[in-house]
């Protein structure tokens, strides 16, 4: 259920979205103001915080990021979506306290509306520094009065100290420390809909939809006690996000986003106006996750929109005085180019005296065996008791190398909260562990449309030119399969889904297509959701009626070349993965079988799918299917398709280009470019219209096969210690959310301000 309740409180029913995750980019490791200047041509009426409580807090149209419109009206729905779900599975979604229809729990608003506090207070050990002498008194270290960020808090105003053990895998396994540093410009509440304030106090959006100027924090700063201020903004645009040696060929575009950016200009110390060159009312979504607004993404530099200039400089060679001495330095820190040496020392996760904003600081770098944290003294936001943030002093992770012993650790109660990498399968061992680990285990489902499906490549021989050729043999008679409806369809009747759900997902997942599920207002249909599963005999007959009706001596089908070859598919996975895709590869082949056709599995770490991605040369792949980020950017959607899914590789880019040899033909795929470029006009919740049609499309269609959905299995798995506390019952897990960040780990702390260990 979708619909607003008078205290904003929202009841979470997170919708599967269909497809196209950058899912790949982020397991391989794979974001704007009321302003007082006249000359801007902003909207008069600005979101205002109301986390600071400030008088003059107007609302406007514009500041509304949540879809009220599409969800008053959404009345109260629940769906068995696994009708044919056995006792054991019953029993098994009702002992674990999850129910995949709905999701409902603590989850609320982060933004405070009572009275803001005047008076303010800090952890014992930096009250301990002020009064050696050693650090500026708590006010002189928050923004000014009206200015600082209040955090409502989950369940109730918290203690000081402790250390938040955790776990990571490695020096790839950035996300681990991405996930809980919340910097970015603005901020998606619990809900995974509303936008509430967070670097910025507010924003601020023009008539005309072109312009949008964010509104700093007066008097915030950076972690070493320097002024945050829109200067960080134009340097970070100016000097590292265009220049065209640190990221080539990114121009004016922001992040990911695929958003041109004109200009962004400074009004004023607090004041950044970005200038688009045509109305995107989807940018002020894209400006509150971290693919746009924050420091950076896994270390990579570019991708988010503001940086400490004031440190930077020193690293970036157009402002060395010595160039040759420069050069020097970077060769005898053994890097082949400046631009790489720039990269390093911008990362906040490998270099410890990188300033940042974030509520802690790394003080041993990703690199080492135990990756360390410790408070921010200068974060800019507080509790209602006017408490400065974070509650936690420090955080420590430990390597495990791989997930199964990261898995053991919390099982043996080594960890405090833990949501990356915990593998579904491990969850019946740590319920039955928990009197031993002293924990509790939560799931937190994924708006990605299926966490098992299958991903039909609809691109497969098409996209190669005569200056780039496909570097692959494509097999036409196993294209002309790959690009039939008729034979998609039949796949799709085939799949026995709930035998996926059950082996792979502990029956805790929805039988779907993949689309949002019943109750969002953005559901495609019971038509759609429910739509080509009728079982094998109806995959036989549809197989046998387009021609695929002669088989071999083993029942699988022939070619229809005239060889008497036996049609054989290739079908990938990713090997190793935190999501047991091995498994949904294979109870795939099985069902295949079953229908006479032929397959073959091909095991590929990430980086070799990866490669076979990009390089185009997929069959069949098996896996996720659906979209992490979705619904934040719709044109992930469109036909390029990304991560697990190539169904029409390079088409997007080729017809925006005018390129002949990769322009789409089909009818349905050319509909999914208009709606994606409708949609980037409006904001999440007027889109409404658009999510359905191209969820019908796409399901029509089935460019991607969706199995199961609405599990916890991609880093929703949440395993937190008893004496852990304002963990939400539920939360949106979505990358682009940055979960747990958006459940404000600010405000997470220890029964007894510490742990077990200490």
């Amino acid at each position: 259920m979708w619909s607003k309740v008078p205290n904003l409180r929202l009841l979470l029913a997170m919708g599967v979205a269909l497809m196209l995750v950058a899912a790949l980019a982020c397991s391989s490791d794979d974001d704007e103001a009321d302003t007082s200047s006249d000359d801007t041509g902003a909207a008069s009426s600005s979101s205002d915080d109301s986390s600071s409580s400030s008088d003059d807090s107007s609302s406007s149209s514009d500041d509304s990021s949540s879809s009220d419109d599409s969800s008053d009206d959404t009345t109260a729905s629940s769906s068995d979506d696994s009708d044919d779900s056995d006792d054991s599975t019953t029993e098994v979604v009702a002992d674990s306290g999850f129910d995949n229809s709905s999701y409902t729990g603590n989850a609320g608003t982060f933004s405070w509306t009572g009275a803001a506090p005047t008076n303010f207070s800090e952890a014992p050990s930096l009250a301990a520094l002020v009064r050696a002498g050693s650090l500026p008194a708590v006010e002189d270290r928050l923004p000014v009065a009206e200015d600082v960020f209040v955090v409502a808090p989950v369940d109730a105003i918290g203690e000081y100290g402790g250390t938040w053990r955790r776990a990571f895998t490695g020096p790839n396994d950035g996300q681990n420390a991405d996930r809980i540093m919340m910097d970015e410009d603005l901020k998606f509440d619990l809900d995974g809909v509303n936008i509430i304030p967070n670097i910025a106090k507010g924003w601020d959006i023009s008539d005309d939809g072109t312009k949008y100027t964010l509104t700093l924090r007066k008097g915030m700063k950076w972690s070493d006690g320097s002024a945050f201020t829109a200067d960080n903004y134009i340097w970070w645009f100016d000097n590292v996000l265009t220049n065209e040696e640190i990221n080539p060929g990114r121009e004016k575009q922001l992040g990911w986003s695929g958003y041109n950016v004109v200009s962004i200009i400074k009004i004023d110390e607090t004041h950044v106006q970005y200038t688009l060159p045509e109305k995107a009312d989807g940018f002020l979504d894209q400006l509150a996750t971290y693919r746009i607004g924050g420091l950076t993404l896994h270390g990579r530099i570019g991708d988010g929109d503001y940086g400490p200039s004031h440190y930077m400089e020193q690293y970036h060679r157009d402002f060395a005085s010595d160039q040759a001495a420069y050069d020097t330095m970077v060769a005898d820190e053994g890097f082949e180019s400046w631009p790489l040496f720039f990269k390093e020392r911008s990362n906040p996760l490998r270099n410890t005296e990188m300033p940042v904003v974030s509520p802690w600081r790394v003080t041993s770098p990703i690199t080492e065996q135990i990756y360390e944290w410790e408070r921010n003294p200068y974060y800019w936001g507080v509790d209602p008791a006017g408490q400065q943030l974070p509650y936690i002093d420090n955080i420590s992770m430990i390597l495990t190398g791989d997930t199964e012993v990261l898995n053991l650790k919390a099982i043996a109660g080594e960890i405090d909260f833990q949501h990356r990498h915990i593998d579904m399968a491990k969850v019946p061992v740590i319920r039955e562990n928990s009197d031993k680990c002293d924990c509790t285990v939560k799931f937190w489902p994924s708006p990605a449309g299926s966490q098992a499906g299958l991903t039909i490549n609809n691109s497969y021989g098409l996209g190669g030119t005569a200056d780039a050729p496909l570097t692959y043999e494509t097999d036409d008679e196993v294209q002309k399969w790959l690009f039939n409806k008729d034979f998609r369809i039949a796949i799709s009747h085939a799949i026995d889904r709930q035998r996926i759900n059950e082996v792979v997902f502990l029956g805790l997942g929805a039988v779907s297509q993949g689309g949002f599920m019943k109750g969002h207002p953005f559901y495609p249909g019971d038509e759609y959701d429910q739509k080509y599963m009728e079982g094998a005999d109806a995959a036989n007959a549809l197989l046998d009626s387009i021609g695929l009706d002669k088989k071999d001596g083993d029942g699988f089908r022939l070619r229809t070349d005239g060889s008497g070859d036996t049609l054989i598919f290739e079908l990938s996975y990713i090997a190793n993965y935190f999501v047991d895709y091995e498994s949904i590869a294979e109870l795939t082949k099985e069902d295949l079988d079953k229908i006479g056709i032929k397959t073959f599995l091909k095991a590929e770490d990430v980086k070799l799918y990866a490669d076979r991605r990009a390089n185009n040369d997929h069959m069949l792949m098996a896996g996720g299917a659906g979209g992490q980020r979705f619904p934040l950017n719709l044109s992930e959607w469109f036909a390029t398709g990304q991560a697990y899914r190539n169904w029409y590789t390079g088409a997007q880019d080729a017809y925006a280009a005018g390129n002949p040899v990769a322009e789409p033909t089909d009818p349905d795929i050319l509909r999914l470019a208009t709606l994606t470029d409708e949609a980037k006009l409006l904001r999440y919740g007027d889109r409404k219209d658009n999510y359905v049609e191209v969820q019908q499309i796409i399901i029509d269609n089935q460019y991607v096969i969706g199995y199961v959905g609405a599990t916890p299995a991609f880093n929703g798995i949440v395993v937190v210690k008893n004496y852990f506390k304002n963990v939400p019952d539920v939360a949106p897990n979505q990358s682009s959310l940055q979960n747990p960040g958006i459940a404000r780990t600010v405000q997470f702390y220890m029964e007894g301000g510490k742990n077990d260990t200490e």
